[in-house]
């Protein structure tokens, strides 16, 4: 007899969490398709009339709105933005591969140079622009897009940028089914769907494939976290690190402030693993370099000083639109570093209680960084985008670890699972 009432008590359990996990599900996907639908709207500039796959995608929408809604599950969601972010960067792919961009047509010359024996630090760049221009990526930047270069030259070159933001997508989608698809659903659709973010992949930049680093590296700290901080995951952990590092000079802030947080929460043991790893893979990949080390060095700094003209997304930008003085080039620069070393300063000093708050640090740093530089493409925010819409997923993470219920936990179950709670506990009740 006492059996009953317990497998009529586990139907109520399983009624109302099924309820609440659709309800919650329902909420993120009409979240996400509504930003999606915003953004795919705005197309790529002032013409109203949007291209092929806009129109198609906005033909799908109000279908996969109504499946969204009678499933209650996030599938036909994720595959239309997925489907549909990779459908607008793949339409406007260049044929030869090339973009307007000269970032990437650098990495394929120093590819080639490397492959012929040559050191491509050491080199005169005829694919810049103008030619002759210094290229000072580090080798993961050429390991990255090495695949890609011997599938098809210069076209496989840009599509692993592509390759990059389908990898980003796939991220938010995992974070979605194990940490809370009310934080990760919205953050996939704002990164398939951004018009600017779907350029940049097409582009000739390469801050596509950055973003996704820098989004593994913070994703992979968290993980060797939630591992107990067993020394294998923070030397996994310190290699993911080390290929952000190993990729772009401007994404080295983030990894400090997140190296400072592990030494801070977990100690100098933590650091050494993490930074073990960091180190091991930046030398493993600098050894064929290492035979001629000013050359590596001098091409590793030719950045400083690279663009002396005024350019981009910054306060100097800034101030002249507005009509306001702008600094000589030699006290704008010292504003930056003097800027830069402030804010790297903080980064790493601040206190840090959680994973969430470093990476806003780290964002924050990078950010300032940046935006007081005399020259600041807008390529820079694809490196930035996927780091910034990570937040609400770790945060959401975080707040599961320490036993405070997620958002989307806590919503009321759906009308029909409410009732049959209702009808259950009342059938208990009477019997």
């Amino acid at each position: 007899m006492a059996a009953g009432p317990c497998r009529h008590d586990e139907v109520v359990i399983l009624s109302v969490d099924e309820g609440r996990q659709a309800a919650a599900v329902r909420l993120a996907g009409m979240l996400a398709l509504g930003i999606f639908l915003l953004l795919l709207l705005t197309g790529r500039g002032i013409d109203l009339l949007g291209s092929t796959p806009r129109i198609f995608l906005v033909l799908a929408w109000p279908l996969v709105l109504a499946l969204q809604w009678w499933t209650g599950r996030p599938l036909p969601t994720v595959l239309y933005i997925v489907g549909g972010g990779l459908l607008l960067r793949m339409w406007e792919f260049p044929g030869d591969g090339a973009g307007p961009s000269d970032a990437l047509a650098a990495v394929y010359e120093s590819i080639a140079v490397f492959l012929r024996g040559e050191n491509p630090y050491d080199h005169v760049y005829e694919m810049t622009r103008p030619p002759g221009a210094p290229v000072p990526y580090p080798p993961a930047m050429m390991l990255i897009h090495l695949p890609g270069y011997l599938l098809d030259g210069m076209v496989g070159v840009q599509l692993t940028q592509v390759v990059a933001a389908a990898g980003t997508m796939l991220a938010f989608v995992i974070l979605g089914a194990r940490v809370s698809w009310l934080a990760a659903l919205p953050a996939l659709a704002a990164y398939a769907g951004a018009s600017n973010l779907v350029g940049l992949a097409i582009d000739g930049s390469n801050d596509t494939a950055v973003g996704l680093a820098l989004l593994l590296a913070a994703l992979a700290l968290a993980w060797a976290i939630g591992r107990g901080l067993d020394w294998p995951a923070l030397v996994v952990a310190g290699v993911a690190a080390g290929v952000v590092l190993g990729m772009k000079q401007s994404a080295a802030p983030l990894v400090l402030v997140l190296g400072a947080y592990l030494f801070q929460r977990h100690g100098a043991a933590a650091l050494a693993r993490y930074a073990a790893g960091a180190g091991g893979f930046l030398l493993l990949i600098s050894l064929p370099f290492l035979l001629d080390p000013l050359a590596y060095a001098r091409g590793l700094l030719s950045f400083i000083g690279a663009h002396d003209d005024l350019y981009g997304w910054n306060i100097w930008t800034f101030a002249r639109g507005m009509g306001w003085p702008v600094w000589e080039e030699g006290q704008a620069t010292m504003l930056n570093l003097a800027a830069s070393a402030i804010a790297l300063g903080a980064g790493v000093l601040l206190p840090y209680r959680r994973l969430t708050g470093a990476v806003l640090a780290g964002l924050i740093v990078t950010l300032i960084v940046l935006l007081t530089a005399r020259w600041t493409t807008y390529a820079y925010f694809a490196m930035i985008a996927p780091v910034a819409l990570l937040l609400p997923a770790l945060a959401a993470w975080e707040a599961r670890r320490a036993g405070i219920p997620a958002a989307d936990s806590e919503l009321s179950p759906d009308p029909e699972a409410a009732w049959v709670s209702t009808r259950a506990t009342d059938g208990h009740h009477r019997g």
